[in-house]
């Protein structure tokens, strides 16, 4: 009486055995969790390499400003360096270009220089800059026409003393000192300040006889070198 009484009570209280229903949700709950974990660690996996990816620019402009800074002392090797690193963490970084080739011309290396400009130009089309950049080594190597139509295609760009500038030194040399002085004229309408258009100014008057406005060409590029 005493034993059936305890059997009965634990009957009541013992907990039921496992169903196979309850043992298969179990599995899938532990495959939707470790399938789940593994979603998320790829893509958070994937959010980095792309906030990373995205990061290129800004990390890149690093270096092109250390460039820069290089580039103004004359420290051209450093300078090269420093865009170099840009370019390799953003290789379509047009300026990175731009600046190592004027460090690579600066420092006697043309055709490096001048493959840069290329390569700066085709990644942007737009960059003025680079086609002054590369019409000065054109003009450098005698290539007279096609330094022209660089110049030509900045201007058109983006109007500027140094575009206009250049493309009067060309003319210059092509014997074309009417159109050298419009050029000219047009240079110092931009930068009023710079001795250098003054004087290549006073060279084209010169050359067409108009001593008294070579004079003061001439007179004014000194007194704006004295001023500054």
């Amino acid at each position: 009486m005493h034993r059936s009484f305890i059997r009965r009570v634990w009957k009541a209280v013992q907990p039921p055995p496992p169903l196979p229903a309850r043992r298969r949700l179990n599995r899938a709950q532990r495959r939707l969790i470790r399938v789940t974990s593994i979603a998320l660690a790829l893509g958070a996996s994937t959010w980095a390499v792309y906030a990373y990816i995205a990061s290129a620019p800004d990390r890149a402009s690093g270096h092109y400003q250390q460039g820069i800074h290089l580039l103004g002392p004359g420290d051209f090797q450093g300078a090269d360096t420093q865009f170099t690193q840009a370019i390799a963490i953003f290789p379509k970084y047009a300026d990175a270009y731009l600046g190592r080739g004027k460090a690579r011309q600066a420092a006697g290396q043309s055709e490096a220089a001048l493959a840069d400009f290329e390569k700066a130009i085709a990644i942007d089309p737009t960059l003025d800059t680079a086609y002054i950049a590369r019409g000065t080594i054109e003009a450098s190597q005698g290539n007279r026409q096609k330094a022209l139509e660089d110049f030509t295609r900045s201007i058109r760009l983006h109007p500027t003393a140094d575009g206009y500038y250049q493309r009067g030194l060309t003319y210059q040399k092509l014997d074309e000192p009417k159109l050298a002085l419009a050029d000219f004229n047009a240079a110092i309408t931009y930068d009023p300040g710079a001795p250098s258009i003054y004087m290549a100014r006073a060279r084209v008057n010169r050359d067409l006889g108009d001593l008294p406005a070579a004079k003061a060409d001439q007179d004014q590029a000194e007194l704006v070198e004295k001023t500054q």
